[in-house]
């Protein structure tokens, strides 16, 4: 049986101000070229798109109405993607964790967006990961790796090529802080991981990078258990 990669695409990685065709094109055919040696579960987030349409919505809403306001991109994304992979994946995506589960049984890319309110995409690609026993959950980002600082303002900000999960945990909690934090991996997803003895590798937005994190390469920070 074929391990299942999965993937975590934010919203920024397929629309970052516009959509970039160039890159699910390129996407695209790496992932078709795998395909012998492994599955895919790919999970699209929701990026600028998603708070544009949340900032747009009236006053007096829920939080959780607000929630399914920002889901609705994450889907809008994902069914793009599908038509890059017509054939290889249902045509119908799925809207439940249930209607993933029978879909990747009879397809080798299962593609979703969000599942549920004040769930970030990270967390949901941990989900799934878990839950199709995933021995590595790949972040592409638009950074290239893990820091102790943000590296677009710091210019001494040091890079950790390679944390425990203990060792992230202490990392990532000061970047966690605070509306409009920067960090690159949730603590909710990680500790999902963790319990499955999974490895997370975060990965730039580079094609040749994300072709060898799949091969289980480090190309940016991975974190494992030690």
């Amino acid at each position: 049986m074929k391990p299942v990669i999965t993937l975590s695409l934010g919203g920024s990685i397929i629309n970052p101000g516009e959509i970039d065709v160039k890159f699910l094109k390129e996407f695209t055919k790496v992932i078709l070229e795998l395909l012998s040696k492994y599955k895919f579960m790919i999970v699209c987030g929701g990026g600028k798109v998603a708070r544009d349409y949340i900032h747009a919505l009236p006053q007096g809403l829920t939080e959780g109405e607000r929630d399914y306001m920002g889901i609705a991109a994450t889907w809008l994304n994902a069914e793009l993607l599908s038509y890059y992979f017509k054939g290889k994946t249902a045509p119908v995506l799925p809207r439940t964790v249930e209607e993933l589960m029978q879909q990747m049984q009879h397809y080798d890319i299962g593609l979703s967006g969000g599942f549920l309110p004040a769930v970030k995409t990270d967390e949901d690609a941990a989900v799934v990961a878990d839950l199709f026993g995933s021995p590595i959950l790949i972040n592409v980002t638009n950074v290239d790796g893990i820091y102790d600082k943000d590296p677009r303002n710091n210019s001494d900000a040091r890079k950790f090529p390679e944390l425990s999960y203990k060792e992230f945990y202490e990392v990532i909690s000061p970047l966690s802080l605070g509306a409009g934090s920067n960090a690159p991996f949730t603590l909710i997803a990680a500790k999902i991981c963790e319990r499955s003895n999974m490895r997370i590798i975060i990965c730039p937005k580079e094609i040749q990078k994300i072709r060898q994190a799949i091969e289980g390469v480090n190309v940016g920070t991975i974190i494992q258990n030690s």
